[in-house]
């Protein structure tokens, strides 16, 4: 072993034996003296077998002397310790080699101020102004909340591309943005520890570029967030860090397009009329039929419309009686106040769910108490039935619905007069109804019911003109006063059946109703024998019509005597009169009420439909002493109203949208016409904004995206003026800077475990050694401790001062350090 360590020893040159370089400053102590620099050769000295033991640099052998290990030759590579097998071991000296001092040079090879046309400023630079100018288009998208209407499934852009869109452009402005919030950061806190007198950087502000880009290291390093939270550059982290974290999920919520009512504009619309309200000839021949007019010319009119009667009159019927039997079943009575009671309802097209409203209501008990009798005045008003045409006329360009999804559905309120009827019922006796019943008069003999409506006695063709007074007179209007003439019925009905008078005069403008109540039980004479009802119609101007429409189906409705409705009829018209009752639909009633059973009772006929409705008797109130509605039952009025209110929508339909015919040619045209009337609409479609309220939460991150931005736009163009220095809070600068940077004190105990408590919060600061171009880090509190330059002289770890004209030219390096690290803007102060 000895002769193989000689053998090598003598192969090395003297050269070899010198010893790299030394610096004039030691890395590795920051207290050493000159001595320490020079060159030691090994000395004699025997090491004792506790140091050895202590450091852990030596063995024993059983005769307790010590062998060096390799390691300690670290001053020598030619002594080489040599034993033999019969003596105590022992060290070999080799020859002292001298050894000079050498200073090393560190100087850096490139400058700290990049060119601002260089790749990292100029990418910054772009990555600034796309973010700024992207999230302010995105702020003011969210904020304006704009339609898009070339986004629809069958347009240019469809919706799932809309919104890829939305997200990939969301998603770039969130890496742009996190980019330069993090080469913000890099940029204040590098030239801050450049700066000269200022108060350094932490190692907790270093930190604060992973929480902007690992948001989760806030939880895990929460130390370094309570000493740098609180700074205003740590304030301007945190909020980057959040908008960060949210900021795609603010952008899909306020920005990206999702379906959504529009706001209500206001409009013109058109619709195709031809025929005038209530025209008995037109909606006869338009009635849809295989019948034609040559297989039956007399009744195939009358006959397809009292088909069409009972299918609509039942089916609404039906649909508003079962929802007062859930009422009812479910113990849930609704009110003796008719606007507190279920609203009139029907459907159109099988599609179209149609609701009405009550208007003109009168207190009944009130009413009833004032005539001394049952009196149940009821006034139902429907909506146009010529708006579901006109929406989807292709003249008013209107986006008809193509999914359940939504997507085009639209609400329309058109300003149109709505058809309404008029239901009074009022209690009589059979004495006081006598002058109306033909059968009770005097000389009546031959009174034949099953030939009353066909072929009537031809006496009634001979009678006065203002016939027999009654006690109601004034109640129905009858006489020359009122110009109504008072109808006559065949006879008295059975008890649960009703009887129509069908014998009309031109003059009449209304259907009467004749029945008879149930049996009393308990002989209680405060409920009528009979009931005698008149219905009537007319064009009110005290609504208007809504029609909203939908894939799944559609709904058209009346808003009535509403204060805030700018679209009710009456308030865009200069003048209009009320209460303009229609002959008209009395002929179109007639058809309606014989369809529906309601003159079954001229043969005793006993129909279900009439039997019902004897049932809805309104109740006497003996606490008032009177009449009032049953909280638990509908009245006869209102169920009248209810099955007739089909007879208005088919009225209405191809009518004119003003209450009156204004056209020369008869009342019925041989081509429709379009007529104009004012409208708002209401549509559905892709638009920017939150679907819910809570959402508008988001718009705190949008807002602070922009503003960010441009505060680092600004730095980067006002402060940096394009050009950046090197960012030292980056892990590869950072670790360069480190390993050629002395050793410090400041974070004894931290070099394993990392740095924790107040070595977080200590300040550092990046200073250049002039003589050597070298830049090292440094604490605040070591920045004053002295250590040796090449000529041996001790100097501080601070930049020199060395006047420009004192003879001695500046080398790039230090000339820009010395710019750098001078405070030469107002922004400097905020660092």
């Amino acid at each position: 072993m000895a002769s193989s360590r000689e053998s090598q020893h003598s192969l090395l040159s003297k050269d070899s034996l010198d010893t790299q370089p030394q610096r004039s400053w030691n890395p590795l102590s920051n207290h050493l003296t000159d001595q320490d620099y020079d060159y030691r050769p090994p000395s004699d000295h025997t090491w004792s077998e506790e140091v050895l033991r202590d450091v852990g640099l030596g063995i024993s052998n059983s005769s307790g002397d010590t062998i060096p290990a390799a390691a300690d030759r670290r001053d020598s590579t030619d002594s080489v310790a040599t034993t033999t097998p019969n003596n105590t071991s022992k060290i070999d000296q080799s020859p002292q080699i001298p050894h000079e001092p050498h200073h090393v040079r560190c100087p850096n090879r490139a400058t700290v101020l990049q060119k601002r046309l260089s790749w990292v400023p100029l990418t910054v630079l772009v990555l600034a102004v796309y973010a700024t100018i992207f999230s302010g288009i995105y702020l003011g998208i969210a904020l304006r909340k704009p339609r898009w209407p070339t986004i629809s499934s069958n347009g240019p852009l469809i919706p799932s591309t809309a919104e890829l869109l939305s997200s990939f452009f969301a998603k770039t402005i969130e890496l742009a943005y996190v980019t330069i919030c993090v080469a913000f950061l890099g940029q204040v806190l590098s030239r801050r520890a450049l700066m000269r007198n200022s108060r350094g950087i932490s190692i907790s502000d270093m930190n604060m570029r992973a929480w902007i880009m690992q948001p989760g290291s806030m939880i895990v390093h929460w130390e370094a967030l309570r000493y740098s939270a609180l700074s205003f550059l740590g304030s301007v982290a945190l909020v980057a860090t959040f908008v960060a974290m949210l900021y795609t999920t603010a952008a899909q919520a306020l920005v990206a397009p999702k379906l959504s009512l529009g706001p209500v504009q206001s409009t013109i619309l058109q619709g195709k009329v031809t025929a005038s309200f209530a025209n008995p000839a037109y909606i006869g021949s338009e009635c849809e039929t295989p019948v034609t007019v040559d297989i039956d010319p007399e009744y195939r009119n009358t006959t397809c419309l009292q088909i069409v009667h009972v299918g609509n009159a039942y089916h609404n019927y039906q649909q508003w009686i079962a929802r007062w039997g859930q009422l009812v079943s479910s113990k849930n009575e609704t009110s003796s106040q008719l606007q507190k009671r279920p609203d009139p309802i029907g459907s159109l097209w099988d599609n179209t769910t149609v609701i009405g409203s009550w208007i003109d209501i009168q207190d009944m008990p009130t009413l009833s108490k004032k005539h001394g009798r049952m009196v149940n005045n009821i006034t139902m008003a429907m909506p146009h039935g010529g708006i579901p045409a006109a929406a989807m006329n292709h003249k008013n360009n209107l986006k008809q619905p193509t999914d359940t999804s939504g997507e085009g559905k639209y609400i329309i309120e058109a300003s149109v007069p709505s058809p309404a009827i008029n239901v009074l019922c009022v209690g009589m006796t059979k004495k006081e109804l006598s002058p109306l019943v033909y059968s009770s008069w005097p000389g009546v003999h031959d009174f034949n019911s099953t030939t009353w409506n066909s072929a009537p006695p031809k006496e009634l063709s001979n009678l006065p003109l203002w016939r027999n007074r009654t006690v109601v007179d004034s109640l129905f209007q009858f006489g020359p006063k009122y110009g109504q003439i008072p109808p006559i019925f065949g006879k008295y009905p059975l008890p649960y059946n009703t009887i129509l008078h069908t014998t009309f005069v031109w003059s009449v403008n209304a259907m009467y109703l004749l029945g008879a109540t149930p049996p009393s039980k308990d002989n209680n004479t405060d409920i009528p024998e009979y009931v005698m009802c008149s219905l009537r119609t007319k064009q009110t101007g005290v609504c208007s019509t809504n029609y909203s429409a939908d894939k799944s189906g559609a709904f058209l409705s009346t808003n009535c005597e509403n204060p805030s409705n700018d679209l009710q009829y009456d308030k865009r018209q200069d003048a209009f009169y009320e209460g303009q009752w229609n002959a008209d639909w009395k002929n179109i009633a007639s058809e309606w009420g014989n369809s529906v059973s309601l003159n079954a009772g001229i043969t005793d006929g006993a129909a279900s439909n009439a039997r019902l409705l004897m049932q809805m008797m309104p109740r006497y109130d003996k606490s008032k002493s009177t009449f009032t509605l049953d909280p638990a039952l509908p009245s006869l009025a209102e169920a009248l109203a209810v099955m007739a209110g089909s007879t208005l929508i088919l009225s209405s339909q191809n009518a004119p949208f003003v209450p009156f015919w204004n056209y020369s040619i008869g009342t019925v045209l041989p081509e429709p016409v379009y007529q104009i009337f004012n409208a708002s609409i209401r549509a559905m479609g892709y638009a920017s904004g939150g679907a819910a309220q809570w959402q508008g939460i988001f718009y705190v991150i949008l807002v602070f995206a922009f503003l960010t931005s441009a505060v680092c736009l600004v730095f980067m163009i006002v402060e940096a003026r394009g050009r950046q220095v090197t960012d030292f809070t980056e892990p590869q600068n950072l670790f360069a800077l480190a390993v050629n940077s002395p050793q410090t004190t400041q974070l004894q105990g931290a070099c394993g475990c990392g740095p924790w408590g107040k070595q977080l919060k200590e300040r550092w600061f990046i200073a250049m050694e002039e003589d050597d171009e070298h830049y090292y880090i440094r604490s605040k509190t070591e920045e004053k401790i002295p250590l040796l330059n090449k000529g041996g002289e001790s100097t501080r770890l601070e930049p020199m001062e060395i006047e420009d004209g004192g003879g001695r030219m500046l080398s790039p390096m230090v000339d820009e350090f010395r710019k750098v690290s001078k405070r030469h803007s107002f922004l400097a102060k905020l660092y």
